[in-house]
């Protein structure tokens, strides 16, 4: 699955929601919701401003792999 000592999985994924990386993923993990609804719970808005970190996410988490050095380098 993943490291969880990784240190982006403390890293917050939207300033708009405040959730990390790690809150994300247990989010997208335990919802059936397709995406834009499911990133409405981690972000609270409708922005796109983490759109591409958070489809990434997404998609991970449906697949239950996981490559956080991936996640760290669209976070920045």
């Amino acid at each position: 699955m993943f490291d969880p000592h990784h240190r982006v999985l403390d890293r917050i994924v939207c300033e708009c929601g405040g959730k990390t990386t790690r809150e994300a993923i247990v989010i997208f993990q335990n919802t059936s919701l397709p995406f834009r609804k499911a990133k409405k719970l981690v972000t609270g808005c409708d922005r796109v401003c983490c759109r591409k970190v958070l489809e990434k996410l997404f998609d991970m988490s449906f697949y239950g792999e996981f490559d956080l050095d991936e996640i760290e380098r669209l976070l920045g």
